[in-house]
């Protein structure tokens, strides 16, 4: 009998956000900077931007193990002044993973493991989604990020869970807490 390493999951959103939030709060320090009575408004973006960008550092931080030895899945994250927090669910309660695209102004490729009950899931970990065309003539719609699905299909295997595949555009429903 051979023991599995335990997976590790982590997000894999871009950065472009983080660079939006970065250029508000560059916005916003050369328009107070070069005209003092635009000082409130420098003050608007530069704090929305620095607070969003502040979100997006944290985010990054989240970590879910999965660990078939011990049986748990843990999630690991930092409080909004990194502090770590850190959450176990034990492996038993969850009886598949599935995957869908999550709609939006920016769409959100989740990756979930779902409670055996069917009521509540767990987020593991966010991807951009892929943008799929059936030719070259039609318009693009938004697919199963590759990473997603190799995520998915790992976790069903190593860990004996069913694999509800992708399930396409949909919002998401109860949440666990993590």
């Amino acid at each position: 009998m051979t023991l599995l390493n335990p997976i590790l999951v982590k997000s894999q959103l871009s950065f472009s956000s983080a660079y939006l939030s970065f250029g508000m709060i560059v916005f916003g320090l050369l328009l107070g900077f070069f005209d003092t009575k635009y000082l409130f408004v420098s003050v608007v973006f530069g704090g929305f931007g620095l607070i969003s960008l502040w979100g997006k550092v944290i985010a990054h931080r989240r970590e879910v193990t999965l660990d078939a030895a011990a049986g748990q899945v843990t999630i690991s994250r930092v409080s909004a002044f990194f502090r770590p927090k850190q959450r176990s669910y034990p492996l038993e309660m969850f009886g598949s993973v599935q995957s869908y695209i999550l709609q939006g102004k920016f769409p959100i490729n989740r990756v979930e493991l779902v409670t055996k009950t069917g009521g509540e899931a767990l987020m593991l970990a966010l991807f951009e989604p892929a943008n799929v065309a059936s030719s070259f003539f039609s318009l693009p719609r938004e697919g199963e990020n590759k990473l997603a699905e190799r995520l998915r299909q790992e976790i069903a295997g190593q860990l004996g869970l069913l694999d509800r595949g992708f399930l396409g555009n949909r919002m998401f429903g109860a949440q666990l807490k993590d």
